[in-house]
């Protein structure tokens, strides 16, 4: 019987509904947080000594990062590289996870790959004097964290002054044209993709600018036209997502990449949706780890 790996920050109804649709497929299942990691190097390949059995593993289900000092997070991303070059399949890989756990790196490769993001500009905090030729007047913007999740610490200005009210996370700021909503409330799209396919869709909606569904969103069902689909799928593959989640802004004339998520939340989607999602996210993780 062949033994998967979930590890996270923290484990919840995903974990929980992953070991249980692995275990149905006859899949044995360790559930571990990166925190209980202890490890070495024995055998040409990293060894884990506290929990053995992860020395067996024939792949790995990466959950929930949450931030951290730059030690915690390099040595997470450290496990899932070695993992991934002792020939073990991570699900999604340390590289996958780094193009898209910083921002400034996904706008980046958006922008080199010609897909649209919102206009954005990134500096210092000590460069802080330059603000002025920065700010447009009559346009707003989003401050955002360039290592965040969740809707947390992201802010809305308008003008110069509330933009010089607010401190840069980390010394750095990054700050994005905010795309004003055609509609009365505010709204984005969330796509969930599996192995280059989209597998489910919905439209987030609140009265206040930040759509997560964490910072109390409503969400519905939406039916995507062929041309998002197909750009998506496009993401997923410049990406290399195993599966992932693609935030989207949707005007009249354009589509915007606001965001992707490379170790996603489906708990609200699965409400709305047609098919087993675990289910579905698990079978196509069996099918790459039998390649």
């Amino acid at each position: 019987m062949q033994t998967i790996a979930i590890i996270s920050d923290h484990h919840d109804w995903h974990s929980n509904q992953l070991e249980f649709f692995l275990e149905q497929f006859k899949f044995k299942t360790i559930k571990v947080t990166f925190q209980e990691l202890k490890f070495s190097f024995k055998k040409n390949r990293i060894f884990f000594e506290n929990n053995k059995l992860l020395n067996n593993i024939s792949g790995v289900w990466v959950r929930f990062l949450k931030n951290g000092t730059i030690e915690e997070i390099t040595t997470k991303l450290t496990i899932l590289h070695l993992l991934d070059e002792s020939k073990i399949y991570v699900h999604n890989s340390g590289i996958t996870i780094e193009k898209t756990v910083d921002k400034i790196r996904t706008t980046g490769i958006l922008e080199v790959n010609n897909i649209k993001s919102p206009e954005t500009t990134i500096w210092f905090e000590k460069n802080r004097k330059n603000l002025n030729k920065t700010f447009c007047k009559g346009t707003k913007y989003l401050v955002k964290p360039i290592f965040g999740s969740q809707g947390k610490n992201i802010f809305l200005v308008s003008n110069l002054s509330e933009l010089r009210r607010i401190k840069a996370i980390g010394e750095v700021f990054y700050l994005q044209k905010f795309i004003e909503s055609q509609e009365k409330e505010f709204t984005d799209i969330r796509v969930l993709v599996s192995n280059h396919n989209v597998i489910s869709s919905m439209e987030r909606y609140s009265n206040h600018f930040i759509t997560n569904i964490f910072q109390g969103a409503k969400y519905r069902q939406i039916i995507l036209r062929k041309n998002i689909r197909d750009l998506c799928i496009k993401i997923s593959k410049i990406f290399k997502l195993g599966y992932g989640g693609i935030d989207l802004k949707i005007t009249k004339n354009d589509i915007f990449v606001l965001e992707i998520n490379s170790v996603p939340s489906w708990k609200a989607m699965q409400k709305i949706s047609r098919i087993n999602i675990s289910e579905k996210l698990v079978k196509d993780f069996i099918k790459n780890i039998k390649k």
